[in-house]
C-alpha cells in the first residue's frame, strides 16, 4: 500500500513541478532578466538563481491563479527582498 502513495506523491510532486516550470517560463517572457535585475536591485547573472530561488517557494504556485501581472510583480518585489538577504548571493 505505502508503494501507491509513494507513486502518487511523487506524480503529484511532478505535476507541481513542471506547473512551477511554466509559471517561471511565462515570468521570464513577460520580463526580461535586465528588467527584473533593474527593478529589483539584482546583478543580472543572479536573475536565474532568483528566479528558482521564487521557484522553490511553497506558495509560487498560487501566482498561477493570479488575476493579472500586478499581482506576479508584487510577488517577485517581495521575494527579491528575501532574496538578497539570503547566503545564496554571498560567493
Amino acid at each position: 500500500m505505502t508503494n501507491v502513495f509513494g507513486r502518487t506523491n511523487s506524480q503529484k510532486d511532478r505535476v507541481t513541478r513542471d506547473e512551477n516550470m511554466e509559471l517561471e517560463k511565462e515570468i521570464s517572457t513577460k520580463y526580461s532578466k535586465k528588467t527584473i535585475a533593474e527593478s529589483f536591485d539584482i546583478i543580472e547573472k543572479n536573475i536565474d538563481g532568483f528566479l528558482t530561488y521564487c521557484m522553490s517557494q511553497n506558495d509560487f504556485s498560487e501566482l498561477s491563479q493570479a488575476e493579472n501581472t500586478v499581482e506576479i510583480w508584487e510577488y517577485l518585489k517581495a521575494r527579491s527582498i528575501e532574496f538578497k538577504q539570503t547566503e545564496l548571493l554571498k560567493e
